[in-house]
């Protein structure tokens, strides 16, 4: 599983598309609480997605991502 932190979702989707992933073989978190019900995946960071929401909450998002899954 691959866990895909982009600018939004639609961008997340480009990118899965692109690796020819699967639906089931990728997901964009929707939230904190959508990173902490998953374990064991690869995580990627993509485009911009650091742009769209405060650096402090997406700082949260990506330790929470990284103590949950493998970076890649």
């Amino acid at each position: 599983m691959i866990c895909v932190l982009a600018g939004n979702y639609k961008e997340a989707r480009y990118w899965a598309s692109g690796q020819n992933l699967e639906d089931d073989e990728w997901f964009y978190p929707a939230d904190e609480n959508d990173l902490s019900r998953r374990k064991d995946f690869h995580v990627v960071v993509i485009g911009s997605a650091g742009d769209n929401v405060p650096a402090a909450f997406f700082e949260k998002i990506y330790q929470l991502a990284k103590s949950r899954g493998r970076m890649k």
